[in-house]
């Protein structure tokens, strides 16, 4: 796997420990991309409705919001390690409670009404606890990269991400045959064992003991504010079109509850899949810049939109749905990117936190918004998509500061 650490600046044991986050980040991925897929036909199958899913990511994406800079600040302070392990271990436990909330309301063990509860529950500890992971990896990256290798290595940390979506379709397909909760549980189970494997094998990033107390950075730091605006609108895009996606194939092409997860699932692999490929063959090896990654971004995502407004069959929809995979690809990088270049290195869990945050915030305003317009309008949320990424392609071309990050 050397060719995933193209900025890493001790090649040996950094190569180790690179493999090691980049293994056990795929499961954060797997999970994201299984519960898109699978938990609207268990909506369904428990007579929830499209509102239910949609508070169910809210809740978790809140808390992810509110809770990243937190914990990204935090490993400035305590170190990476710390941080990292806690988010992991986090998520599997609350995946567990996850799974026992929905079975209790499959089972008649708790009335629906009941078990609903405990599910935005089990989500909420996610989000509050387990949100530490990707801002203290991000800056675990940003501690082990030079500046004109930190696109390669966050498009490395994007890539794990991208190859649990990959893989969470798939397992879904395979395993929803023996029940809707069996990938669900392969999930919790090797979330678990990816916490036993960072809690023994990673090595910390520097000395924690070392690390001076930087000020806090606000969301409003002129430094990071054009790429915090351009992660919110990005954000809220991806959790519409996640978030409504099953839904839209679901009452358009008229498929069942399992249907829809493997057709649903298959799609979101072949996505995963293209943008898997440009995050570690493309990056790496052309060695591209922020500048690239946001210019190129942003137009494929808004064809992506397009298509799927005009499909009227299984395959258009899978190929706009590689469109705005790629492109989202390639925008949650430069973003990050370009905002970690913007900051000192002991702001770099800070600075990380504030744009995973508000990256997450998409998942709070898009079920506020997406799911009862699509409750009115099934096109809704992908026209409200397309018109938000109009505004960021020519946001990405005019502001000033990302300008100068794009040349």
């Amino acid at each position: 796997m050397t060719s995933l650490s193209p900025g890493i600046s001790q090649p040996g044991q950094d190569r180790t420990a690179l493999r090691i986050l980049f293994a056990s980040l795929v499961c954060v991925g797997l999970g994201q991309s299984l519960l898109f897929s699978v938990l609207p036909p268990i909506a369904r199958t428990m007579q929830l409705e499209e509102w239910h899913v949609g508070l169910v990511f809210a809740v978790s994406g809140g808390m992810w919001a509110a809770m990243s800079p937190f914990w990204g600040r935090r490993s400035d302070i305590v170190g990476r390690k710390p941080i990292i392990t806690q988010g992991v271990g986090t998520y599997a436990v609350s995946m567990l409670l996850f799974i026992l909330a929905i079975q209790s309301g499959l089972a008649g063990w708790l009335p629906v009404m009941v078990a609903f509860p405990l599910m935005i529950a089990a989500r909420l500890i996610n989000g509050v606890f387990g949100s530490g992971a990707f801002p203290a990896a991000q800056a675990y990256i940003a501690d082990r990269t030079s500046r004109s290798r930190r696109t390669g290595g966050i498009s490395m940390l994007n890539a794990a991400f991208t190859t649990g979506v990959v893989l969470g379709p798939g397992l879904g397909a395979l395993l929803v045959s023996l029940h809707l909760l069996a990938p669900l549980v392969a999930v919790s189970i090797i979330a678990a064992c990816s916490f036993v494997v960072i809690a023994l094998y990673l090595p910390e990033s520097s000395s924690a003991s070392s690390r001076k107390v930087m000020p806090r950075i606000s969301l409003l730091d002129r430094r990071i504010l054009p790429f915090v605006i351009g992660s919110v609108v990005m954000s809220i895009c991806h959790a519409a079109s996640m978030q409504t996606i099953a839904f839209y194939m679901m009452d358009t092409l008229l498929l069942g509850p399992e249907e829809t997860a493997r057709k649903v699932g298959f799609g979101l692999t072949l996505a995963a899949v293209a943008a898997l490929v440009f995050q570690i063959v493309i990056v790496p090896r052309l060695n591209l810049g922020p500048g690239f990654l946001l210019k190129t971004g942003g137009p494929l995502a808004l064809a992506g939109f397009v298509v799927i407004l005009v499909a009227n069959s299984y395959p258009l929809m899978v190929t706009a749905m590689m469109l705005f995979g790629v492109g989202m690809a390639m925008l949650r990088p430069g973003f990050a990117t370009a905002a970690s270049l913007a900051v000192s290195p002991r702001e770099q869990g800070t600075a990380a936190g504030a744009l995973i945050g508000t990256g997450a915030a998409g998942h709070v305003l898009s079920p506020l918004i997406a799911m009862p317009l699509y409750m009115v309008w099934t096109p809704g949320p992908f026209v409200m998509n397309a018109l938000l990424m109009v505004f960021l392609v020519a946001y990405v071309l005019t502001e000033p500061r990302i300008r100068a990050v794009t040349k």
